[in-house]
């Protein structure tokens, strides 16, 4: 049973309510012009939801993952409004709508409310706790009549652990899901207060995933670039033809945000560029410039070539297209948690016991920079 629970003040009323005037404002007691300022903001972020990009599965991801789905998800039919994932909590299921609508937010440092986005048929909720085993960092509220599909936790890791050729086709939906996601929040979430430059996610995500014949196999793919200071390695709307992983050097990765280009991340050795581009083939673009002030040494490998090779290899593909998803999960989260948000999630997260650190991942880390440093050699010994 599904706990039911209402809508949060923000989706419906901005709660606190934001004042219509400077004094209607200090008799509703505003502690401080911060306060106005993320209430302003969440207003701003309402309004980019008009414009948010959408993913449906049942339209978007490869038709052979939608018999599997429905022959292997429990279906459920909400007779009331339910929170079906709740921000804090590690749950125990991914949600895919067949009928109906979502809502979802996330609570901001000062208590409030802020939403995040709207779902309809095809959404997919609940895959980054999955994904990465750490808390949800929004709640995601499914309207009165809504069907949903159910896949537990249990029956996801059953699926990856059993080499089902579909796992691949699952992690590389969920991956262009999350994509549109990082997309959508690039169009606000830099409104938030937070830091200026916004590191990603370093490639031992990505490594941590690939076995040492996966690593030796995207170094023979690969062509070595030297790109000199003050050289663009991708233009913003560009289509992207190469995936790049950042061998030595700086990148800055800049977006037009109301009318100027602002620098909004950094990418440095070991990061990963152009995988939002594995999932939108022929779509508007990058979604952001990214160039360099003193020179980059970069691995590039193909994408249309990448593809090609993936598609021949059901388990390879797997264990690569979930490293991409899980790294493009947590830099959604991280860009939440940057700017106040996300606050339930990090709460619970504080609050467990360092002994629950989980070894497996720390051993997995570690290997994974083996893993790079071992690649680096390479190149440098075949360039040598």
């Amino acid at each position: 049973m599904l706990p039911v629970c209402p809508w949060p003040a923000a989706l419906g009323e901005l709660s606190p309510v934001l004042p219509r005037n400077k004094s209607m404002g200090r008799n509703l007691g505003l502690q401080s012009s911060l306060q106005l300022h993320l209430l302003k903001r969440r207003l701003k972020c309402r309004m980019a939801l008009e414009t948010a990009l959408a993913y449906n599965l049942f339209e978007q991801a490869n038709p052979e993952l939608i018999p599997w789905l429905r022959a292997n998800a429990h279906p459920l039919v909400l007779g009331d409004e339910a929170c079906i994932v709740r921000e804090g909590e590690l749950g125990g299921a991914v949600f895919v709508v067949e009928r109906g609508q979502l809502r979802i937010a996330t609570k901001a440092v000062d208590g409030g409310s802020v939403p995040l986005g709207e779902g309809g048929v095809g959404s997919i909720v609940g895959e980054m706790s999955w994904l990465e085993a750490r808390p949800a960092v929004a709640s995601v509220w499914a309207a009165a009549g809504s069907h949903l599909l159910r896949l537990s936790h249990a029956s996801l890791d059953d699926l990856r652990r059993d080499g089902h050729p579909v796992a691949a086709l699952l992690y590389q939906a969920i991956g262009s899901k999350l994509s549109l996601q990082i997309q959508n929040q690039n169009a606000w979430v830099h409104r938030f207060p937070g830091s200026q430059h916004e590191p990603l996610r370093k490639v031992l995500v990505l490594f941590a995933d690939l076995n040492e014949q996966d690593v030796d196999w995207l170094r023979n793919l690969g062509q070595l670039q030297r790109l000199p200071p003050g050289g663009v390695l991708i233009d913003e709307g560009q289509q992207v033809s190469d995936l790049s992983l950042v061998l030595a050097g700086d990148a800055r990765v800049q977006v037009h945000s109301q009318g100027q280009l602002r620098v909004v991340g950094s990418s440095r050795r070991g990061e990963l560029l152009g995988e939002m581009s594995l999932f939108n083939r022929g779509g508007h673009g990058a979604s952001a410039r990214v160039d360099t002030l003193d020179g980059l040494e970069l691995l590039n490998i193909n994408i249309d070539a990448l593809l090609a090779a993936l598609a021949g290899d059901p388990a390879r593909a797997s264990r690569f297209w979930r490293a991409l998803a899980r790294m493009l999960s947590q830099r959604s989260r991280d860009q939440l948690l940057e700017r106040g948000l996300a606050a339930t999630s990090r709460q619970a997260e504080a609050q467990r016991d360092d002994e629950e650190i989980d070894l497996g991942q720390l051993t997995g880390i570690s290997t994974a920079g083996s893993r790079f440093d071992w690649l680096c050699r390479q190149l440098q010994n075949q360039e040598g």
